[in-house]
């Protein structure tokens, strides 16, 4: 059994101050980058990771402005796990390096208050699980023990508690018993210590694989009777998963394969399982070679075939390379820093004094900083949700794809079991000679097939974003795609109602209408402006595409029109167009709901 679904500790929301005061933020713009970091952190909780990156990247720029390096840091790294749960590893190496070079200066280090060094040891900690992911063990054991050097010396035993159990997973991966059971053994300490028994209870469990492993069986049902303790208070899907992946593993060692199929059958029947797909392929891996052994060879068919279609989705070894440059450059840049730090002893007054400035400074974001920290308190307890981060990255662009290849598949069967043969009755009766009505009806039934289909292709973006999220989407892309030819805007207002609640073939035709008119705006108004905006009301959606375009509508019905009027009536809507006086285009689509 491969227990290597470790967490990825992403600690968000953190704003950080030195006592050696490098640069501070207003307390305005901490609270504002503070504020979309916890709404990224919560569209990526839900899968709305697209939206989350947006919102990331408003982070990012406001913490650029501002010049905070603590802000800078925490909402790149926080962006690194966005863009890796959409499959974009190399734009998440760039984040990560962009934290990596501030961390690693000798300004961000020289004298890094308590929040300073929890963001150090969550960037390392993320770095090392990526290496894990990539098989790169020793780059991901390295990066272990720095961030464990780092939360040591933090006070803080919740946060203590959950990076000693990510070290001590990861260093069981990298197969370094011996000192994965001692950061257990501290994550299981600082676990009860701060009062958190879903993080006790996954330390004590990998503390009684760790001690079966190493052949001493009455440590181990010591560390399993405190995880049978703790467990009628675990509600938590990966604080489970975490103990029956333990017993599975000591099952195979035992070579007890009717036992570990029970176990394995448990973590499958799990909610939210489907998430993990790594977890998944280990169990159908397991189970077939179980079932193999006690020759039920149907059943092992059945689970290889399962384990098959995970396999390749799996591995993504052409991002392995990059990881290890990234890697390399940052060891020899931490050996300079080392060199320079000696150095820097020689000049403690200046220090001195930039640090008693420095307090002089605090004071004016002591509340500030006070509210962030009670902030981040209350985050703490939702950190289950860490592990749940940790895989996403690695299925949302697999379960996309597959998605679309199984909608495609689906539509191919619809097309030719169901319209082709359509077709085939039509013509054979009018071969036949049979009666005008007859082949109207069946013409009918056809027709009205190819629209059940048509309304079928809903876009995925609607499965996890709204309306409104998605037309936004749809215009920033814009300026990409014509090379800032063109200035593109969008705006959006309601009266308090729901984008969510607009129902999803509405949505598709809404979308698919805005996409049509800013085509022809790009492609024949000659405008060098486009606007979009959109209206919501309890009852009413009003949605208005206007353009300063030189080539104005003709009145002429053209295909795009034409389309766009249908697709109007067909959700209960109208259309106008009308040259505007001041120069350009304007169409405005309204829909009662």
């Amino acid at each position: 059994m491969r227990i290597t679904s470790v967490y990825r500790t992403v600690i968000a929301a953190l704003t950080i101050t030195f006592s050696s005061a490098i640069s501070f933020a207003s307390g305005e713009d901490i609270a504002e980058i503070i504020a979309l970091r916890e709404i990224a952190d919560s569209l990526h909780s839900v899968g709305r990771t697209d939206s989350a990156v947006i919102v990331g990247e408003n982070a990012i720029s406001l913490a650029d402005r501002c010049g905070d390096p603590v802000m800078i840091v925490g909402a790149n790294a926080s962006q690194g796990v966005f863009l890796r749960s959409l499959g974009r590893i190399d734009e998440a190496l760039q984040k990560y390096e962009t934290a990596m070079a501030i961390v690693t200066s000798g300004a961000f280090r020289e004298n890094p208050g308590r929040e300073a060094v929890e963001e150090i040891a969550s960037l390392y900690i993320n770095l090392s699980v990526l290496n894990l992911d990539m098989q790169n063990k020793d780059e991901a054991a390295r990066n272990a023990v720095s961030a464990s050097d780092w939360v040591g010396k933090s006070d803080d035993a919740a946060l203590k508690a959950v990076i000693y159990g990510v070290v001590g997973s990861v260093l069981t991966g990298c197969g370094d018993l011996d000192r994965a059971m001692q950061y257990q053994d501290l994550a299981y300490q600082n676990s009860l210590e701060s009062g958190s028994p879903d993080a006790a209870f996954r330390a004590a469990a990998y503390a009684m694989l760790l001690s079966d492993r190493s052949g001493d069986k009455a440590k181990a049902e010591s560390w399993r009777q405190k995880c049978q303790s703790l467990m009628p208070q675990i509600e938590s899907m990966m604080s489970k998963l975490t103990y029956y992946q333990a017993e599975c593993s000591i099952c195979l060692k035992n070579k007890d394969e009717r036992r570990s199929i029970a176990w394995f059958d448990k973590i499958l029947e799990l909610e939210g399982i489907d998430n993990l797909p790594f977890v998944k392929f280990d169990c159908y891996n397991n189970l077939h070679l179980a079932y193999s052994k006690l020759g039920e060879y149907q059943n092992a068919y059945r689970t290889l075939l399962q384990s098959n279609e995970l396999r390749d989705s799996l591995w993504a070894k052409e991002k392995t390379e990059s990881l290890r440059e990234l890697t390399v450059k940052y060891e020899t840049k931490e050996t300079q820093l080392a060199l320079a730090q000696s150095e820097t002893k020689r000049a403690n007054t200046l220090m001195w004094i930039f640090a008693a400035v420095a307090v002089l400074l605090i004071g004016s974001v002591v509340f500030i900083i006070y509210a962030a920290r009670q902030k981040r308190r209350r985050m703490q307890r939702e950190m289950e949700f860490a592990g749940i981060r940790a895989d996403i990255g690695r299925q949302l662009t697999r379960q996309y794809v597959e998605g679309l290849e199984n909608e495609r598949q689906r539509m191919a069967r619809e097309l030719h079991d169901g319209v082709c043969n359509d077709l085939l009755a039509i013509q054979m009766n009018i071969s036949a000679g049979k009666s005008a009505d007859t082949t109207a009806s069946m013409i009918e039934t056809c027709r009205e097939s190819v629209r059940r289909i048509s309304h079928e292709l809903m876009p995925p973006e609607f499965s996890y974003a709204t309306l409104d999220e998605v037309v936004r989407f749809f215009v920033s892309k814009q300026v990409d795609a014509v090379r800032e030819k063109i200035s593109f805007t969008y705006e959006s207002h309601t009266d308090g109602s729901d984008w969510a609640a607009v129902p999803d073939a509405t949505a598709l035709e809404v979308y698919r209408i805005v996409q049509e008119a800013v085509g022809n705006a790009v492609k024949h108004s000659g405008a060098d402006m486009i606007n979009v905006s959109m209206t919501l009301t309890s009852e009413k959606l009003y949605v208005c595409i206007r353009d300063n375009g030189t080539n104005a509508f003709s009145g002429r019905k053209g295909l795009g029109l034409e389309s766009i009027r249908r697709r109007a009536n067909a959700v209960n809507g109208s259309v106008s167009v009308e040259h505007v006086e001041a120069g350009g285009t304007k169409i405005d689509l309204t829909i009662i709901l």
